[in-house]
């Protein structure tokens, strides 16, 4: 996929909002009372096509989907210096914190798998079978546990059993400083 030309594409923008503000998009003076520039529909779409080519200018110059993903630079963990706890949460929860503020057009958002694997690998989380809700559960080990991790059993909206993992403070920040060997799938001491 290839990029568009930047200078075109901005000077393409200047012109539809010209346009869409009902003036002569070259010398940008009012079109007269019955040009077509006027006209209520292609104002409209004359700020559709904008907005289109806006979000291709926030996407770096590419048509389609946000950039790829290797377009995206890796999740600033220096971020994260101002993090400050808010209260025991789920995985997804956190992760979502975390990510907050984040421009995704620019950065990967963090999900929470690499986090939990490491945790995993670490000694920290542990999956087992659980024969009453019949499926292999995440549940924290003692190690875990000492952080400040934690297994509730829910029920959700249908009356279905679940286990819910839960982070204390102690984990959260546990977590956010070691982001970084996270992110690199480094095994601690």
């Amino acid at each position: 996929m290839e990029s568009v030309d930047m200078k075109k594409l901005e000077t393409a923008i200047v012109y539809l909002q010209r346009i869409a503000d009902g003036n002569n998009p070259i010398n940008n003076l009012p079109a007269g009372e019955d040009s077509v520039l006027n006209n209520p529909n292609v104002i409209r779409c004359m700020f559709f096509v904008k907005d289109v080519l806006e979000e291709v200018k926030r996407n770096g110059g590419y048509i389609g989907k946000k950039g790829k993903k290797s377009d995206k630079l890796q999740f600033p963990v220096e971020n994260l210096r101002s993090f400050a706890y808010r209260e025991d949460k789920s995985i997804s929860k956190f992760v979502d914190q975390l990510n907050e503020g984040l421009d995704d057009n620019i950065y990967k958002k963090l999900s929470y798998k690499p986090i939990t694997q490491w945790l995993k690998l670490n000694g920290f989380l542990q999956e087992e079978d659980d024969l009453e809700l019949k499926k292999t559960i995440t549940t924290p080990t003692q190690k875990g546990i000492q952080l400040g991790i934690r297994a509730e059993r829910r029920s959700n909206s249908r009356g279905i059993d679940y286990m819910l993992v839960i982070y204390g403070k102690q984990a959260q920040e546990y977590i956010v400083q070691n982001l970084e060997k996270i992110l690199l799938g480094e095994v601690i001491e």
